[in-house]
C-alpha cells in the first residue's frame, strides 16, 4: 500500500510529459511545472521539462490510455479501489500534526508525516532517497472526482494556486530527479 501511495504522489507530475503546443503567456503570474533529471556517468542523460501549469491542465483531458480518461485516473482493481480517498484526506486534514507512518526495514525506511497543510513522504533506500511534499489542498483536489478515481486536472489547478514549491526530489546513486513549481519558464 505504501508503494501505491508513493506512486499516486508521483503520477501527477510524471503525466506532464505529454506532448504540447502552447501560446503566449504572462510568465510573471503563471506557474510552470519543472522536471529535471540528471543521470550520472559519462553516458548519463540530462532531461529538462518546463510546462506552464495552465497548458498541463488543458492537455490532460485530451489523453486517453488504459485507466486514464479525460484527466482522470481510475484505480479499479488496485489496493486503493473501494477506499473513500476524499474522506481519508479530510480526516488527515483535521488530525493533529505528526508522523503517521513509520516503516523501518533492513534496506529501506518510509516516513509519512503531516505538518500543517503539508503531507511529507520520505523514503530512504540503500541507494536512493525520495522526498515528496504535497499540500493537502492539492491532495483534496486530486481526490475531488468520483470515488475510485483521481482528478489530475483539479490537482494541477490547485498546484497553480499554491505558489512556488518543490514537489518531488529523488537523490539516487545513478540519478537525481527534481519536480517543482515556480514562475520561471526554465529549469536551471
Amino acid at each position: 500500500m505504501i508503494r501505491n501511495l508513493l506512486l499516486l504522489a508521483l503520477l501527477l507530475p510524471v503525466l506532464s510529459f505529454a506532448p504540447a503546443a502552447g501560446g503566449d503567456s504572462d510568465q510573471t503570474t503563471q506557474r510552470w511545472l519543472h522536471v529535471r533529471v540528471d543521470e550520472s556517468g559519462p553516458d548519463g542523460e540530462r532531461v529538462r521539462v518546463n510546462l506552464p501549469l495552465e497548458l498541463v491542465a488543458e492537455i490532460l483531458p485530451m489523453i486517453e490510455a488504459d485507466d486514464f480518461h479525460r484527466g482522470h485516473i481510475r484505480f479499479d482493481g488496485h489496493d486503493l479501489d473501494g477506499m473513500d480517498m476524499a474522506a481519508l484526506v479530510g480526516a488527515v486534514r483535521n488530525a493533529k500534526d505528526g508522523e503517521y507512518v513509520t516503516v523501518e526495514g533492513s534496506d529501506e525506511s518510509v516516513h509519512i508525516t503531516k505538518e500543517g497543510d503539508l503531507l511529507l513522504i520520505n523514503v530512504d533506500e540503500e541507494d536512493e532517497k525520495v522526498n515528496i511534499r504535497l499540500r493537502l489542498s492539492v491532495v483534496d483536489a486530486l481526490f475531488s472526482g468520483e470515488r475510485g478515481e483521481m482528478n489530475l486536472v483539479a490537482a494541477v489547478k490547485a498546484l497553480e494556486a499554491e505558489g512556488d514549491c518543490e514537489i518531488v526530489r529523488i537523490d539516487g546513486e545513478d540519478e537525481t530527479v527534481r519536480i517543482w513549481i515556480d514562475k520561471q519558464d526554465t529549469a536551471d
